[in-house]
C-alpha cells in the first residue's frame, strides 16, 4: 500500500492530489438497498441512519429524495426493499477502513501522539519566555507588570480562540486537519517577529496573536480524539492528553532558561519556532483528517471529480445547504455567554476552574521570589523547580484512572450513572488546593523541597478538578458541549491572564520577615477553601438545577 493510500486526507497528500501528482481513489460503493416499513420511505430511513453516523441534522431536497411511482409506494407498504439513492455517499458498511473508528491501532496511536505533540508545542509558548523576562525589562526599559503582559495576553488569546475555532472545526468543508495545519503554520511564523521584536508593544501584539492561533489544540483536541477512539477508552486518553496540556507550560521554563543562559531571551522564541516547525512537518505528512463528516465530504468530492457529476452528496453537506452563516457565527459567540449567565451550574464550575487556573499561573510569579530570592537558584535551577508539576501530573492521572475504574465504570455498566457522579472525585481532591497553597507559602523558607512537594499536591487537585468539571459539564449539557467548553475556556483564561499581573505586587505587599509568599498564598488559599463548597452543593442540588434548565439534558 502506498503512502497516499495509508495517509490519505493528510495535508501533503492533499497538495499532491491538487497538483495532479497522485490520484487518490474515492473508494465509493453505492449504498445497498434497505427494507422499509409501511408508511415510511426508504430515503427517510437512510437519512436517519446517516444522520446518526454524521451527528448532523439533515434537510431533504425534494428533487433528489422523491420516491418514484405508485408501484414503489405499494412495495413500501408491503415492506419490500426499495432501490437505494445512487448519489448518496456514505461509509462502505460498518467496517469501512476510511472511517476513523476503524483505523488500525498503530494509526490511531500515531494520531494520538500528534494531537499531544501539537498541544505541548503550542502550550509551551505561554511560559517558555519567562526566564528571559528580566532581560526584556532591561532591554526595553519597562517594569515588571508591563513585561508580564507577554504572558497574560498569550493566555487570554488562547482563551478567546475557541469561540471561533471550535465551531469552525465542526464544519464539513473545514474539519480538524486544515484548521490545525493552517493555525500551526501561522503560529510558528509569528515566532519570527517575536524573536526580532524591537519594542515591547510589538512583542505584546505578536504574543496575543500567537496565543489566539495556539488555541485549536486545546479547544478541539478532545473532540479530535473522540472522532476515532471508542467511548470506552476515550476518558483515559483525554486524561493522558490533558497531562500534556499541564506538563508543557511546566517544562517550558527549563527550556527557556537554557536558551536564555546560553544566548539571550530571543532564542527562547527561536527554540519554540524549531519545535513548532518539527510539529508542522510531522502533522503535514502523517495527520489524517479525523472528522467523519469531512472524510465523507472528501470522498464525495473525489467521486464528483471522477465522474463529472455534481449530484453526489453526503448527509452533512445537505444539512449545511442554505445555512445562515451570520446567524451561526453570532450564535457561536453569544451562546457560551448565555449559558454562563443563565445556568447556575455552568457559572459555578466556570468560576471554580477559573480560580484554579489563575492559581496555576500565579506560581510563575511566586517561584522567582522563593527559589531565587531565598535559595539563590540560577535560571536553569529555577526551571527545574517546575518539575514538581510534571510529577504531580503523573500521580494525578493515576488517581483519575482509579476513579474511572472503581466509581464511574460500574455505574455506567449498571445504567445508574448521572453527571453528578463526576463530582465525587472533585469532593475528594478539592481540599488539596488550599492545603498545597498553605504548604507552599509557610514552608518556603524551611527547605526548597517543600514548595516542590506543594506543587505535586496542587497539580493532583487541579488536574482532577478540571477532569471532573469537563465531565460534569459535558454530560449535563450534551447538546451544547462546544458552547459550554468555549465559555469555560474564555472565563478561565481571562482569570489566568489577570493573576500574573498582580501576583508580584500581592506577594510583596503581604510579605512578612522570613515568609515572603506566606500571606499571599494564604489569601488565595482561603478563597479556594470557600470555593471548595461548589462540588458539594452541585452534587446535592445539581439534578434539580438540570431539571429546570432549558439547555441541560
Amino acid at each position: 500500500m502506498t503512502y497516499s493510500d495509508t495517509f490519505r486526507n493528510t495535508f501533503v497528500v492533499d497538495l499532491l492530489e491538487l497538483a495532479g501528482l497522485v490520484k487518490v481513489s474515492s473508494n465509493f460503493v453505492p449504498q445497498p438497498s434497505k427494507p422499509v416499513k409501511s408508511g415510511l420511505s426508504n430515503v427517510s430511513l437512510d437519512k436517519e441512519e446517516d444522520s446518526d453516523n454524521e451527528a448532523e441534522p439533515t434537510t431533504v431536497r425534494d428533487e433528489e429524495l422523491t420516491i418514484g411511482d405508485e408501484k414503489k409506494e405499494d412495495e413500501e407498504e408491503e415492506g419490500v426493499a426499495a432501490p437505494p439513492d445512487p448519489f448518496l455517499v456514505d461509509w462502505n458498511g460498518p467496517d469501512d477502513p476510511e472511517n476513523p473508528q476503524n483505523w488500525p491501532s498503530w494509526k490511531k496511536g500515531i494520531t494520538v501522539f500528534q494531537v499531544m505533540l501539537l498541544t505541548c508545542a503550542t502550550y509551551m509558548g505561554s511560559s517558555i519566555y519567562t526566564p528571559g523576562q528580566e532581560e526584556i525589562q532591561e532591554q526595553f526599559g519597562v517594569g515588571h507588570v508591563a513585561a508580564t503582559l507577554n504572558l497574560s495576553v498569550y493566555v487570554f488569546g488562547y482563551g478567546l480562540g475557541p469561540m471561533i475555532f471550535s465551531p469552525l472545526s465542526e464544519e464539513v468543508k473545514i474539519g480538524r486537519n486544515r484548521l490545525y495545519i493552517v493555525t500551526l503554520f501561522l503560529f510558528f511564523i509569528f515566532q519570527i517577529p517575536a524573536a526580532l521584536a524591537t519594542n515591547l508593544g510589538g512583542l505584546i501584539v505578536v504574543r496575543f496573536i500567537a496565543g489566539f492561533l495556539s488555541s485549536p489544540a486545546i479547544s478541539t483536541g478532545g473532540a479530535t480524539l473522540g472522532d476515532f477512539v471508542s467511548s470506552e477508552k476515550l476518558p483515559l486518553l483525554i486524561g493522558a492528553w490533558a497531562c500534556g496540556a499541564v506538563a508543557a507550560p511546566s517544562a517550558a521554563p527549563l527550556l527557556g532558561a537554557a536558551m536564555t543562559v546560553a544566548k539571550n531571551w530571543r532564542y527562547t522564541f527561536w527554540l519554540l519556532l524549531a519545535i513548532c516547525a518539527f510539529t508542522f512537518l510531522v502533522m503535514s505528512f502523517f495527520f489524517s483528517e479525523t472528522l467523519p463528516a469531512n472524510v465523507l465530504h472528501r470522498r464525495a468530492n473525489r467521486i464528483r471529480k471522477e465522474t463529472g457529476d455534481d449530484r453526489y452528496y453526503t448527509v452533512a453537506e445537505l444539512a449545511q445547504q442554505g445555512k445562515d452563516w451570520p446567524s451561526t457565527i453570532k450564535e457561536s459567540l453569544w451562546r457560551p455567554l448565555v449559558l454562563i449567565i443563565t445556568e447556575p451550574g455552568v457559572l459555578a464550575m466556570d468560576s471554580y476552574i477559573a480560580l484554579v487556573y489563575g492559581c496555576f499561573y500565579l506560581f510563575f510569579e511566586a517561584f522567582p521570589i522563593v527559589f531565587v530570592g531565598i535559595y539563590d537558584f540560577s535560571l536553569v535551577e529555577l526551571g527545574t523547580a517546575y518539575v514538581g508539576f510534571i510529577v504531580g501530573c503523573a500521580m494525578a492521572y493515576g488517581v483519575l484512572l482509579a476513579f474511572m475504574v472503581v466509581i464511574v465504570k460500574p455505574r455506567i455498566m449498571a445504567a445508574k450513572f448521572v453527571p453528578e457522579h463526576f463530582l465525587i472525585l472533585a469532593m475528594w481532591v478539592c481540599m488539596l488546593l488550599p492545603f498545597s497553597l498553605f504548604l507552599f507559602g509557610w514552608t518556603a523558607k524551611v527547605h526548597w523541597i517543600l514548595p516542590v512537594i506543594a506543587e505535586v499536591f496542587f497539580v493532583i487537585g487541579t488536574f482532577n478538578l478540571f477532569q471532573c468539571a469537563f465531565g460534569y459539564l459535558a454530560s449535563s449539557y450534551p447538546r451544547y458541549i462546544a458552547s459550554v467548553f468555549a465559555g469555560n475556556a474564555l472565563v478561565r483564561s481571562t482569570f489566568a491572564s489577570a493573576f500574573p499581573l498582580f501576583g508580584q505586587a500581592m506577594y510583596n505587599g503581604l510579605a512578612i520577615d522570613g515568609y515572603p509568599v506566606a500571606w499571599g498564598s494564604s489569601l488565595v488559599g482561603f478563597v479556594t477553601l470557600a470555593m471548595a463548597a461548589i462540588p458539594f452543593v452541585l452534587y446535592k442540588y445539581g439534578p434539580a438545577l438540570r431539571g429546570k434548565s432549558q439547555y441541560a439534558n
